[in-house]
Protein backbone atom coordinates (compact mmCIF):
# COMPACT_ATOMS: atom_id res chain seq x y z
CA UNK A 1 0.00 0.00 0.00
CA UNK A 2 1.43 3.37 -1.01
CA UNK A 3 1.28 6.44 1.15
CA UNK A 4 -0.09 9.66 -0.27
CA UNK A 5 3.47 10.99 -0.63
CA UNK A 6 4.58 7.92 -2.61
CA UNK A 7 1.55 8.16 -4.91
CA UNK A 8 2.52 11.73 -5.82
CA UNK A 9 6.10 10.84 -6.77
CA UNK A 10 6.72 10.34 -10.50
CA UNK A 11 7.70 6.82 -11.51
CA UNK A 12 11.38 6.40 -12.30
CA UNK A 13 12.95 4.40 -15.06
CA UNK A 14 14.71 1.34 -13.66
CA UNK A 15 18.11 0.73 -15.24
CA UNK A 16 19.70 -2.71 -14.82
CA UNK A 17 22.75 -2.22 -12.67
CA UNK A 18 25.33 -3.10 -13.56
CA UNK A 19 24.57 -3.71 -17.23
CA UNK A 20 27.59 -6.02 -17.31
CA UNK A 21 28.98 -8.04 -14.38
CA UNK A 22 32.54 -7.36 -15.62
CA UNK A 23 32.26 -3.58 -15.82
CA UNK A 24 35.16 -1.58 -14.36
CA UNK A 25 34.34 1.46 -12.16
CA UNK A 26 35.18 3.89 -14.98
CA UNK A 27 32.79 2.06 -17.29
CA UNK A 28 30.01 2.07 -14.69
CA UNK A 29 30.43 5.81 -14.14
CA UNK A 30 30.40 6.36 -17.90
CA UNK A 31 27.16 4.39 -18.16
CA UNK A 32 25.64 6.54 -15.40
CA UNK A 33 26.58 9.67 -17.36
CA UNK A 34 24.41 8.47 -20.27
CA UNK A 35 21.22 8.47 -18.19
CA UNK A 36 18.83 11.34 -17.66
CA UNK A 37 18.59 10.95 -13.88
CA UNK A 38 17.35 13.92 -11.89
CA UNK A 39 18.90 12.56 -8.69
CA UNK A 40 21.99 10.42 -8.24
CA UNK A 41 23.49 8.37 -5.41
CA UNK A 42 26.83 6.65 -5.97
CA UNK A 43 28.18 4.17 -3.41
CA UNK A 44 31.60 2.60 -3.64
CA UNK A 45 34.84 1.47 -2.06
CA UNK A 46 38.02 3.44 -2.80
CA UNK A 47 41.36 1.83 -3.68
CA UNK A 48 42.34 2.42 -0.04
CA UNK A 49 39.32 0.40 1.10
CA UNK A 50 37.33 3.41 2.31
CA UNK A 51 33.53 3.55 1.98
CA UNK A 52 32.47 6.58 -0.06
CA UNK A 53 29.14 8.08 -1.06
CA UNK A 54 28.61 10.72 -3.75
CA UNK A 55 25.16 12.20 -4.21
CA UNK A 56 23.31 14.97 -5.94
CA UNK A 57 21.21 17.45 -4.00
CA UNK A 58 18.92 15.26 -1.88
CA UNK A 59 18.06 14.69 1.74
CA UNK A 60 19.49 11.81 3.72
CA UNK A 61 15.96 10.38 3.87
CA UNK A 62 15.71 10.40 0.07
CA UNK A 63 19.11 8.74 -0.24
CA UNK A 64 18.02 6.03 2.20
CA UNK A 65 14.80 5.53 0.23
CA UNK A 66 16.85 5.01 -2.95
CA UNK A 67 19.10 2.47 -1.19
CA UNK A 68 16.08 0.57 0.18
CA UNK A 69 14.43 0.58 -3.24
CA UNK A 70 17.64 -0.79 -4.77
CA UNK A 71 17.76 -3.47 -2.08
CA UNK A 72 14.20 -4.60 -2.87
CA UNK A 73 15.04 -4.63 -6.60
CA UNK A 74 18.19 -6.71 -6.02
CA UNK A 75 16.21 -9.21 -3.96
CA UNK A 76 13.42 -9.39 -6.56
CA UNK A 77 10.85 -8.12 -4.06
CA UNK A 78 9.56 -5.30 -6.26
CA UNK A 79 8.38 -7.88 -8.82
CA UNK A 80 6.56 -9.90 -6.15
CA UNK A 81 4.53 -6.85 -5.10
CA UNK A 82 3.57 -6.08 -8.71
CA UNK A 83 2.22 -9.62 -9.21
CA UNK A 84 0.35 -9.72 -5.88
CA UNK A 85 -0.85 -6.08 -5.98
Amino acid sequence: MMTKTEEQRPMAEIVDFPPSPTMRPEQAVGTCLKTRWSQFLGIGITEAGEFEVVNSDMTAERALWLVKWAERWAMGLDEVEEVEG
